[in-house]
């Protein structure tokens, strides 16, 4: 049952819009906590990677691996360590450093991650993260966060095949 309806404004997305809805116990969209609001976040997709890093941060990093879950729009996010080889876009870590980041979660779907998560990976990746007040590092969407790097190891031209909205 839709309890409210409203506009978020969610750096590194845009203007999205968001439905709060009243899950029953281990419902969709909450991770399994039954009545409990769960806020549905539509995301805006990014043409390219580097207009998903533009006002944002993206790095080369390593996943080291799992580092937790956070609760985020009324479902729990799974925390990843990465270390950063290299700073590609923005400011607010270093290379050499060890970081925790939040992998945004899809909200409108029975699962967290109905595609896998997309740090769940091995390997270096470029991250796009947006440095969120409440939740601190998250990847920029759920669907724009972790690209194979670039030939030169930056930030690719485009989305590789299968990209949401392509």
């Amino acid at each position: 049952m839709t309890a409210a309806i409203g506009t978020l404004l969610l750096g590194g997305c845009a203007s999205v819009l968001g439905t709060v809805e009243e899950n029953p116990p281990g419902g969709p969209g909450n991770g399994g906590a039954g009545g409990e609001a769960a806020t549905c976040v539509d995301w805006v997709l990014h043409a390219t990677p580097v207009e998903a890093a533009r006002d944002n941060l993206a790095v080369r990093a390593t996943v080291v691996g799992p580092a937790g879950t956070q609760r985020v729009w009324g479902v729990d996010g799974a925390l990843w360590e990465l270390d950063v080889a290299e700073v590609l876009v923005g400011t607010g870590v270093e290379a050499g450093e060890r970081v925790t980041v939040l992998s945004t979660p899809e909200t409108c779907s029975s699962a967290t991650y109905p595609s896998g998560d997309p740090l769940d990976v091995e390997g270096e990746v470029v991250v796009i993260l947006h440095d969120d007040a409440e939740h601190g590092l998250r990847t920029v969407t759920p669907f724009d966060g972790v690209v194979t790097p670039g030939p030169d190891g930056g930030l690719p031209a485009s989305w590789p095949a299968g990209h949401p909205g392509l």
